[in-house]
C-alpha cells in the first residue's frame, strides 16, 4: 500500500515537472485570482449601476406623475378662463372677503322700499366680524360655503309681499329660501286685506367653517 502511494506521489513529481503542466497550472492560478481583482473592483460599479437604475425609474414615476399634474393643470387653465367673465357675478352671489351683511341687508330695505312692503323685521345670523387671530376668509383649502341664517318679516298686500318675494329671490346675492309663510293680519278687513310675509332661510359665503365655529363658541362662551 505504501508503496503504491509512493509510485503515485512520484508519479504527480513527474506530472507537475511538465512545462506544459506548469504553465496550465500558472494560467489557472493567473485566471483565478484576476477573477477575484475584477470581481472586488468592478463590485462598487455594479452597485452604482443597479443604484442608478433604481432612481431612473424613480425619477421616470416622477416625470409621468409632474406630467399627469402639469395637464391637470393645463385643463384647469382652461375651465377657468371660460368662466372668468362669471366670476364677477359669483364672488356676488357667494361672497368671498367677509359675510357681506350690509350689502345684504342694504338689497332688502332697498327692496321694501320699491316694492311697497313694510320691513318688520330683519335678522341674520352670527359670523366673525374681525379677529386678530385668525383671518377666516383667506383663500385656502380649508375654505368652503358657510350658511348665514336669515330672517325677515314684511307686511302688505298681497301683491306687494309676493313681488318682494320675488324680487328678493332675483337679487345678486344668493339667497335660499327655506319657508315662506303668509298670514292674515289681525284686524284687517275689506278690499285690501294687509297680510304678513315670514320668510327665513340662507345667504351665502366663502370661510373656513372650522375657524368660524371654533371662535364664535369661544365668544359665546366668554359671554
Amino acid at each position: 500500500m505504501n508503496t503504491r502511494s509512493q509510485h503515485y506521489a512520484r508519479d504527480l513529481r513527474r506530472y507537475y515537472r511538465l512545462p506544459a503542466t506548469q504553465v496550465s497550472l500558472t494560467l489557472v492560478l493567473s485566471v483565478v485570482i484576476i477573477s477575484v481583482f475584477v470581481v472586488f473592483a468592478l463590485r462598487p460599479t455594479l452597485v452604482a449601476i443597479v443604484s442608478l437604475r433604481k432612481t431612473l425609474t424613480e425619477s421616470r414615476k416622477t416625470l409621468a406623475q409632474l406630467e399627469a399634474k402639469t395637464s391637470n393643470l393645463e385643463r384647469a387653465a382652461d375651465q377657468l378662463e371660460l368662466v372668468k367673465p362669471e366670476l364677477p357675478k359669483l364672488n356676488m352671489s357667494i361672497t368671498n372677503t367677509s359675510a357681506g351683511y350690509d350689502p345684504l341687508t342694504t338689497q332688502i330695505e332697498y327692496l321694501a322700499q320699491i316694492t311697497g312692503v313694510q320691513l318688520q323685521s330683519e335678522t341674520v345670523g352670527p359670523t366673525l366680524l374681525y379677529s386678530r387671530i385668525i383671518s377666516p376668509f383667506t383663500p385656502k383649502k380649508g375654505q368652503s360655503v358657510v350658511a348665514l341664517p336669515l330672517s325677515i318679516r314684511v307686511t302688505g298686500n298681497y301683491t306687494t309681499v309676493k313681488a318682494f318675494l320675488v324680487q328678493l329671490l332675483a337679487i345678486p346675492r344668493l339667497v335660499g329660501v327655506e319657508s315662506a309663510v303668509i298670514t292674515k293680519e289681525a284686524g284687517s278687513r275689506g278690499d285690501n286685506v294687509i297680510v304678513s310675509l315670514s320668510i327665513n332661510g340662507s345667504a351665502y359665503y366663502l370661510g373656513d367653517a372650522n375657524s368660524l365655529n371654533t371662535t364664535l363658541e369661544e365668544n359665546r362662551r366668554k359671554r
